[in-house]
């Protein structure tokens, strides 16, 4: 995906927000009705490769996050163009990248590729962890270090920010077992599911044809949390996906310690509710532990 020229976008961004916003707005009723809808209800395909993404919250976070990436690692990420907000709404103007959902297109893929997707996000992940943090060491928080959000706590209220894994554990089930305890606390997408990985075709160095990850999107939990967020969080939609993919997303994480005790204990928080965390029990649970069962 062409980047904006640096001079038309400068000045663009002179304009004031007042006249900015409405342009956008306009552009994303103009691009429903030439792309249609795309796979997130806030994300829209707007003209001339760009992405406009709508939240009440986490567009603040999201922009920081992916600066964040461009400046510390080598991740495909979208390049934040523009944030501006209204009395409901911030929305957020990115590039888009090549590419498609993982999701859409995992049948699509090879068993070569499936083992070549491992490899990248195991080199990904890598990268993303090294990211140094915004506040004390062990703080948990998100990218501004300020409260995080994640849809499986207290419905994605912003909580924290939180010293250390112990008070932040207070918001999981099973707050006090001491699988929750001792992780290092590392830079983590939080959402880091089929959907948000895109894929595209490439051409391997011997020739041949294949898929390789081209992108990762939806940043806006991103924040520093305990190392095994990312796995578990991951591995909790595993029953959306058949079993080679979800068991490629187990093998992405086994270099950095697979997790395997933070696995079991959040089997055990499925079958009481909708996660690893307290709140009302839902359908979810039964769900993922039958499928894990099958692994």
């Amino acid at each position: 995906m062409p980047d904006v020229p640096h001079n038309l976008l400068g000045a663009w961004l002179i304009i004031p927000q007042f006249i900015r916003l409405p342009t956008y707005k306009l552009l994303r009723k103009i691009g429903h009705h030439l792309y249609g809808s795309t796979s997130s209800l806030a994300v829209s395909r707007l003209p001339f490769g760009l992405y406009l993404k709508s939240t009440s919250e986490g567009a603040f976070n999201e922009s920081n996050a992916l600066g964040l990436i461009h400046k510390y690692t080598s991740v495909p990420v979208p390049r934040v163009l523009d944030l501006v907000a209204d009395s409901r709404n911030t929305y957020l103007l990115t590039t888009g990248l090549r590419g498609e959902p993982l999701a859409r297109a995992m049948d699509m893929l090879s068993d070569r590729d499936c083992q070549e997707f491992v490899d990248q996000m195991q080199s990904f992940i890598s990268q993303i962890r090294a990211i140094p943090p915004v506040g004390p060491k062990n703080h948990i928080c998100n990218t501004l270090g300020q409260a995080c959000s994640d849809p499986r706590i207290r419905d994605g209220n912003p909580i924290g920010p939180f010293d250390d894994e112990a008070s932040f554990s207070q918001y999981l089930r099973h707050p006090d077992d001491p699988t929750w305890r001792g992780h290092q606390v590392v830079f983590t997408h939080a959402d880091l599911n089929l959907r948000n990985i895109l894929v595209d075709k490439v051409t391997r160095l011997d020739g041949t044809r294949g898929w390789a990850v081209s992108g990762i999107v939806d940043w806006e939990n991103s924040g520093f949390y305990p190392e095994y967020w990312d796995c578990t969080k991951a591995q909790f939609e595993g029953f959306r996906w058949d079993e080679r993919w979800a068991r490629a997303l187990v093998e992405v994480f086994r270099p950095f310690g697979g997790y395997a005790k933070e696995i079991e204990l959040e089997k055990r928080s499925w079958t009481e509710g909708d996660g690893a965390f307290r709140g009302t029990p839902g359908p979810w649970g039964k769900l993922v532990e039958d499928f894990y069962k099958t692994l």
